[in-house]
């Protein structure tokens, strides 16, 4: 997103924060299916619950909107919530349910390989859940949202050289806590967390 999109999004909020439908119907074309890519990424695949949350982060930003500093980061404020609602699922006690795909593959060596990942993926998680809130966050919005680290800086408010040494110190201590089954190349490991 340019700078000037990022004018138009605070213009677009504070239209909404004065009751324009229309200013906030422009918000949710141009937010909505960001907040539900990432939903969608950091909750593994499970669309109806990024739908859900999709929804949920559209309703408190017109909730929100009278209370709108101008200056902000919409779309830094979108992503910091979306990612908030996200964390709250994975820590929340009761289970989800799983759907298998409708298009799923023939061949099983090609269901092994998916079943290989899709467990080398949950353990990684499960590490990343152990580390610090800050690291979880610097790593996730990275590696799952697939931000530059300027955009994690700005979802995070701090600067991007803190985002650096927040990734690089929540890799390195996932990388100490990996079990062995997961040794391959660090690069590869990282590359499943996307």
């Amino acid at each position: 997103m340019s700078h000037g999109d990022h004018g138009q999004l605070a213009l677009w909020l504070e239209q909404t924060a004065k009751g324009d439908d229309r200013a906030f119907r422009q918000l949710v074309h141009a937010l909505g299916q960001r907040i539900f890519g990432l939903a969608f990424r950091l909750l593994q695949g499970d669309r109806a619950q990024a739908e859900d949350i999709m929804q949920d982060v559209l309703i408190k930003l017109w909730q929100n909107a009278p209370k709108w500093q101008a200056g902000g980061s919409v779309q830094a404020w979108v992503s910091r919530t979306t990612y908030n609602a996200c964390m709250d699922i994975h820590r929340s006690p009761r289970k989800r349910s799983v759907e298998l795909p409708e298009d799923l593959p023939s061949l099983a060596d090609t269901a092994t390989d998916q079943l290989n990942r899709k467990e080398q993926q949950d353990i990684l998680l499960k590490g990343i859940k152990h580390l610090p809130e800050r690291q979880q966050e610097a790593l996730l919005l990275t590696y799952f949202h697939e931000n530059s680290r300027k955009e994690v800086a700005r979802a995070m408010d701090t600067s991007e050289k803190a985002v650096e040494h927040l990734v690089a110190r929540g890799l390195k201590t996932l990388e100490a806590h990996l079990p062995a089954n997961l040794n391959g190349d660090r690069h590869d490991r990282y590359a499943q967390l996307s």
